[in-house]
């Protein structure tokens, strides 16, 4: 399935026109699926009305996913019916926005619209499907509903150290409930029940929780003293690092007891950080941990490295992190074109700041010869064509990059808030770490249930 066609017609014209488009594709020889939204009308018009766009867009998408469209080359989409004409257009065109649709529409404004939509005209959708299929984009609805739907099929077992933290038990509740992961609690059995009763949340009887014993930890001491006795530690300073329900957890990840780990939500970055790196360290032929946040705008989605973790990272680990940026676009389904961030485009700037980056990049070539990697590059010679071909021209990331990889922590966090918090409908998922044996995650202390939501979603299909 390449592209997919939107139809925008009164309800009672909707399968005139839909046959219309399904008929242009048969002479063209292009085959063809119909799909109608499984939210439309009165339920979509009610989401409308309550600003919950996103949430009904996510909702369609991952009905969309769900459907088998792989002998098809297009999707024909029946788009609003049922409602006025101001939710109407703000419904096709949140649509055409969540599912990369183009957009056919016999309304006399239909030009008004973006340049995206086809006119009335059986010219412009023969033109449509004679023309090559573009790289179809990754909404911001459909990465979010793809993310959930690929962490339902792994089932996978998620440790939560910061098992009685408020919004962990709803969060908790919600992967329960959607079929995420099965989320394994740490913490007081009680205190647990009792906080879920605080928050009006119903946990399931058989939810898995682990209270921290001296008897549970006793069983890790053994492991833990032989994975740090090059730093000399012994069994009484094993017990008491295991009072710590993060090392606890990071134990439990470390025998296969558990698939992934998320905490930080009371816990410092450093808390969450230092047990991961001293018991699961790095994967084999890593070198450093890096992460990476998933820049989810609404009609696409982009990969923001590193914003969190490497301060000055040296050129060899800013090529690293390139890699493994590389690595986590391809895991999760989208396009990688790595971005090498800098202030100076190619050679247009001196200076020991852009040398690095032109180093790092020179090392990436080198090691992964078929990555799609260039620069430096300044954001805009990497996002605007008209900008990269001027800029870069001749370069195969120039214009199209997918992927960004920051200079520095500086940069990247100040890079990624930008965005995050002025580019309208910007949704900002992570920090993902990347370069561990084995998915550890954290969050932040003022993460919301559901940013714990989706991060257990992302440690789940890391850990798939």
């Amino acid at each position: 399935m390449n592209r997919v066609i939107l139809v925008a017609a009164a309800a009672a014209e909707m399968a005139a026109k839909v046959k219309e488009v399904v008929d242009a594709a048969a002479a063209a020889g292009v085959k063809t699926a119909v799909y109608k939204p499984c939210a439309n009308g009165a339920e979509a018009a009610a989401e409308l009305k309550e600003h919950r766009s996103a949430v009904l867009m996510e909702k369609i998408a991952a009905d969309f996913l769900q459907k088998d469209f792989a002998s098809v080359d297009t999707v024909v989409v029946e788009g609003a019916q049922g409602m006025n004409d101001v939710l109407a257009h703000k419904f096709n065109d949140d649509l055409a926005t969540a599912l990369d649709a183009k957009v056919y529409c016999n309304g006399e404004d239909a030009d008004l619209f973006c340049p995206n939509r086809i006119m009335h005209c059986p010219k412009c959708l023969a033109k449509e499907f004679a023309a090559p299929t573009a790289e179809r984009k990754t909404s911001q609805a459909m990465f979010r509903a793809g993310l959930l739907l690929k962490a339902s099929k792994a089932k996978k077992r998620i440790v939560l150290p910061e098992g009685s933290e408020p919004r962990t038990v709803q969060a908790a509740k919600l992967v329960i409930d959607r079929k995420i992961a099965v989320p394994v609690l740490v913490g007081k059995k009680d205190e647990i029940f009792k906080v879920a009763k605080e928050q009006g949340v119903s946990l399931p009887a058989d939810i898995e929780i682990i209270e921290p014993t001296a008897e549970l930890a006793e069983k890790y001491v053994p492991t833990l003293v032989e994975l740090r006795k090059s730093k000399g530690m012994t069994e009484e300073q094993a017990r008491a690092a295991l009072a710590d329900n993060v090392m606890l957890a990071t134990m439990m990840l470390k025998m296969g007891e558990v698939d992934g780990l998320v905490s930080g939500a009371i816990h410092s970055t450093a808390d969450t950080l230092r047990p991961a790196l001293q018991v699961i360290k790095c994967a084999p032929g890593v070198k450093s941990v890096s992460s990476v946040f998933f820049m989810c705008m609404p009609g696409k989605t982009y990969i923001y490295g590193d914003c969190a973790i490497n301060l000055n990272p040296t050129a060899e680990e800013l090529a690293g992190i390139a890699m493994q940026c590389d690595d986590t676009a391809k895991a999760f389904g989208l396009p990688s074109r790595v971005a090498m961030l800098s202030y100076s485009t190619m050679n247009s700037g001196k200076g020991p700041d852009a040398d690095l980056v032109r180093e790092a990049t020179k090392l990436v070539k080198e090691a992964r010869p078929e990555m799609l990697v260039d620069g430096p590059l300044q954001y805009d010679a990497a996002t605007v064509e008209s900008v990269g071909s001027l800029k870069a021209p001749g370069s195969s990331v120039a214009g199209k990059a997918t992927v960004f990889v920051f200079p520095s922590l500086s940069a990247g966090n100040i890079g990624y808030k930008a965005v995050q918090r002025s580019a309208h409908g910007t949704i900002a998922i992570g920090p993902m770490l990347q370069g561990l044996a084995k998915p550890v995650n954290d969050l932040s202390r003022g993460a919301l249930v559901e940013d714990i939501v989706y991060t257990i979603a992302l440690t789940a299909v890391q850990a798939g």
